[in-house]
């Protein structure tokens, strides 16, 4: 499971007492093309109706990518938000805001692999500037106008993601599943390892080492332990 907490304030401020969102993906169905059941908290608001994100392809993108998936799916049942309306200087606005998004697991209890800090940076209502930062995949800057009337904190890190990987207050298109192509090699089917996009690449190799931890890392893997992995890993 991924939990996404969204704090008021800086990352080095982040605690208990701050938290003002909180966004759990589950899987629902683990598969190549996997189903999420995503559910979304909000302070003041409860708990929203449970939501799914449907056939999204594993180790295919970044995980703020999923994020943002899972936050449209519940606040909007779709799978595209609606354009931002313009910016009205009289809006509810943030400025300092932050979500962190952890692994959480019976083996991995929170470990972080997704940090963002969104900013107001001058005294303009309505205009931020994001830093993200990722596990497997580094990071992002943005900068975007955004406000409306009640500030959802959860909306303004949709659209900071948004910006930050499509350069648009809406989704871009839903990643490939990464599919390395493969050759017949004395009989058995492999793939150049080298070939695989981030973050299939890493995620494999992690995966491969826990597995076999003393095994040294293959540069023409059996196609079938890729598969192995995007089912299961």
């Amino acid at each position: 499971m991924l939990r996404v907490s969204i704090h008021a304030g800086l990352l080095q401020d982040r605690c208990a007492q701050n938290q003002i969102a909180a966004l759990d993906i589950a899987y629902q169905k683990r598969a190549a093309l996997s189903d999420y059941l995503v559910s979304l908290q909000l302070t003041g608001r409860g708990e929203l109706e449970p939501a799914i994100v449907s056939s999204y392809p594993r180790w295919a993108a970044s995980v703020w990518d999923l994020a943002a998936r899972a936050v449209t799916a519940v606040l909007y049942r779709s799978d595209e938000p609606p354009p931002v309306p313009r910016v009205d200087k009289r809006c509810a606005y943030a400025t300092k805001m932050c979500a962190v998004v952890q692994r959480v697991t019976v083996d991995d209890l929170g470990a972080e692999i997704g940090r963002v800090e969104i900013l107001q940076p001058g005294r303009v209502r309505g205009e931020y500037h994001a830093t993200f930062s990722e596990d497997i995949m580094g990071g992002r800057t943005a900068e975007f106008d955004y406000g409306c009337k009640v500030l959802n904190p959860a909306d303004l890190l949709l659209r900071a993601i948004s910006y930050a990987w499509w350069g648009t207050d809406v989704l871009g298109p839903r990643p490939a599943l990464i599919l390395p192509p493969s050759i017949k090699i004395e009989g058995e089917e492999r793939f150049d390892l080298q070939s695989l996009r981030e973050p299939a690449r890493t995620g494999f190799i992690r995966h491969r080492a826990n597995r076999v931890p003393l095994a040294k890392p293959e540069q023409m893997p059996l196609a079938q332990d890729y598969v192995d992995f995007i089912l299961k890993g």
